[in-house]
């Protein structure tokens, strides 16, 4: 934990921990220095506190004063509560705004590449896409998830293999995460054999399913999307507890190198690999943007992909040795 990793705690879920927050802090006087000290409280706020003979009394009107500074006060608060060593109040704020990722390994990456395609005319071969599940499957492995890699698969193939594998995450996974890399047309992914797999099917897939109803979902989509809204993207995945980036947004094409394989996910793996001990996943999305303007030389940062989330805390993933 550290301050500024909640950077954000909200007036509702600071009044869930009211009971704990009396129970837990165990050295007011402390804490009250320290927000004294980075302008969280004033000296009035803290002689009110003070002037309760009960020391829950002043837990419970201290915890109504920070509760009218939040959201805006997140930052003080935290900063105050760790230097003034309330590590249980801590570690319920970071339960309460972390998605956990308790489990050895964390869960699964589902990895379907599609790079050569029966109709070579229609859909030219996708070289250097071997590239980018290189460098998925090395970082991911370091995060500590089991990658699970599908080749060159017909868009029922494509659909079964999503069905089995959401079928078959446990309770024992904290998060699951899918890599779509194929030709795209609107709202499709394409197989090899040149049929088209919808995204509302795969999100009924994932909405459908029991084990992945609370687990953060991670979708990165690296196809080219020709014309999808932001109408469009709400209409494909609305699945709770998801982010969803898209390689492109309307009218761009997800530009890729036979070398290096694909911009964008260079870019995602530049960025993610930069920030590896504590990969934030949401807060990074213009990160990438910016990293996927710089490699491309065409496209301005705010069109570079498209991102979509329902996620309701901070997935946040870290490298370990």
């Amino acid at each position: 934990m550290n301050a500024e990793q909640l950077y954000y705690i909200s007036k509702n879920q600071f009044q869930k921990l009211r009971v704990d927050f009396v129970k837990y802090l165990d050295d007011i006087d402390s804490f009250l220095d320290e927000a004294l000290a980075n302008g969280l409280l004033t000296e009035n706020n803290i002689d009110g506190i003070m002037s309760e003979r009960d020391s829950n009394n002043q837990k419970r009107r201290l915890h109504n004063i920070l509760h009218k500074k939040l959201p805006d006060g997140s930052r003080e608060f935290v900063s105050a509560l760790k230097k003034s060593e309330h590590n249980e109040i801590l570690k319920l704020l970071d339960e309460q705004t972390v998605y956990p990722m308790k489990f050895k390994t964390h869960g699964r990456v589902i990895l379907i590449n599609n790079g050569k395609f029966d109709d070579e005319e229609k859909y030219q071969e996708r070289f250097g896409s071997e590239k980018d599940v290189e460098g998925i499957t090395k970082l991911f492995t370091d995060f500590n998830f089991d990658v699970h890699l599908y080749s060159n698969k017909t868009a029922e193939e494509m659909e079964d293999i999503i069905l089995k594998e959401a079928a078959e995450s446990t309770a024992r996974e904290d998060c699951f995460v899918m890599f779509l890399m194929s030709h795209g047309v609107l709202g499709n992914i394409v197989g090899i054999d040149g049929e088209k797999l919808p995204y509302s099917s795969i999100n009924k897939t994932l909405k459908k399913s029991a084990h992945l109803k609370n687990k953060p979902k991670l979708i990165y989509v690296n196809t080219c999307e020709i014309n999808p809204t932001e109408k469009d993207i709400k209409k494909y995945f609305n699945v709770p507890h998801l982010y969803v980036t898209f390689a492109t947004v309307p009218e761009n094409l997800a530009f890729r190198s036979d070398e290096s394989g694909s911009v964008f996910i260079k870019s995602l793996l530049t960025v993610y690999e930069r920030n590896k001990e504590e990969c934030d996943i949401s807060s990074l999305s213009l990160d990438i943007n910016s990293q996927v303007s710089k490699e491309s030389n065409q496209i301005s940062e705010d069109r570079a992909s498209s991102s979509f989330s329902t996620l309701k805390k901070n997935v946040i993933l870290r490298a370990t040795d």
